[in-house]
């Protein structure tokens, strides 16, 4: 294990943990956190509108922007900035990820939805610009970067902070797909390397902006 990645790796098991355990766990309706995401994307803020996230409010249960969409029964874009690849599942807290998987259980789904509404706040992660055209298939030999927003939200729904930043794609990993990108059509295995790739690097970043070693 990447001594990198284990701290959302750790969250997720605790969380995963309390949903399961003791007969007496707290439960609530699916459609309350349904309605709690429609609350939180009309809250969305706008740049500036809102103090800049330090580490500490990043250390919260997390969700992406393509799984708050669909805890709010919204449609998905389709949109590079809310493909499945870049809103990595590892960002998402268990608990939103029962209630988003079609086979969880309707008591799962319960223990779920207490979990998600109780927690003091939550974080989204929304990818706001895309810049990787060899990871979307565009032979065009540039490094990928992604720009990033970490949106906190009270227990209410409301925004209270937001912290801006941008993750690249790992720099030999982006030359060694240049370097194999000599044909007129992008290999599908350089755009899946490319992929996985940043997806990585979003899971990493986010772990260093949460335990303050990047600002």
């Amino acid at each position: 294990m990447s001594a990198r990645s284990s701290a959302p790796e750790r969250l997720a098991l605790g969380l995963a943990a309390a949903l399961g355990c003791g007969t007496h766990a707290p439960e609530r309706e699916p459609a309350e956190v349904a309605q709690h995401a429609r609350v939180m994307l009309a809250s969305t803020p706008a740049p500036a509108a809102v103090r800049v996230c330090i580490a500490a409010d990043l250390q919260a249960p997390s969700l992406t922007q393509r799984t708050l969409l669909e805890l709010a029964g919204e449609p998905i874009p389709d949109a590079p900035e809310r493909a499945a690849w870049i809103n990595p599942p590892a960002l998402d807290a268990p608990a939103a990820r029962m209630l988003v998987e079609a086979t969880t259980s309707p008591l799962g789904r319960r223990r779920a939805a207490a979990q998600l509404l109780g927690a003091p706040r939550l974080v989204v992660f929304r990818v706001d610009m895309v810049n990787v055209p060899l990871a979307l298939g565009v032979k065009e030999l540039k490094r990928g970067a992604v720009g990033m927003r970490a949106i906190g939200y009270d227990r209410a729904g409301q925004a209270t902070c937001a912290k801006v930043f941008t993750v690249r794609n790992d720099k030999a990993t982006s030359e060694a797909a240049m370097d194999r990108s000599d044909r007129a059509t992008v290999d599908p295995a350089v755009i899946q390397l490319l992929r996985d790739d940043l997806a990585q690097q979003l899971i990493w970043h986010v772990e260093l902006l949460a335990t303050g070693r990047v600002k």
